[in-house]
């Protein structure tokens, strides 16, 4: 059959293709855990949006509210986008403090 010469070297073959594999899986893991850290922001946007849903069902109508009664008091002067930009501070503050309620 096999001398104890051949078994030896199958030996070694096997413990160095064990080797080989325990290798490649720790190569693996660390570049799944790299890729995990690569799109970690797309579940944190995920999240947020998740959290933003609700708020922006009540502000969004409320904001157009107020950009149309900003818009009818200021009448005359500057355009559009300019009474548009001169409510944006205040529906700011309000978008801020209803979403991230200071502890």
């Amino acid at each position: 059959m096999f001398g104890k010469q051949d078994m030896t070297a199958l030996q070694l073959r096997k413990q160095i293709l064990l080797l080989e594999s325990d290798l490649n899986r720790l190569r693996l893991l660390a570049e799944c855990e790299r890729l995990r850290e690569a799109v970690g922001w797309v579940s944190r946007i995920r999240e947020a949006r998740r959290q933003i849903a609700p708020w922006a069902l009540v502000l969004a109508p409320l904001a157009g509210v107020a950009l149309a009664l900003g818009i009818r008091r200021s009448g005359a002067g500057g355009g559009f986008l300019s009474r548009a930009l001169g409510l944006a501070p205040s529906l700011i503050q309000l978008w801020r403090t209803c979403v991230w309620p200071s502890d």
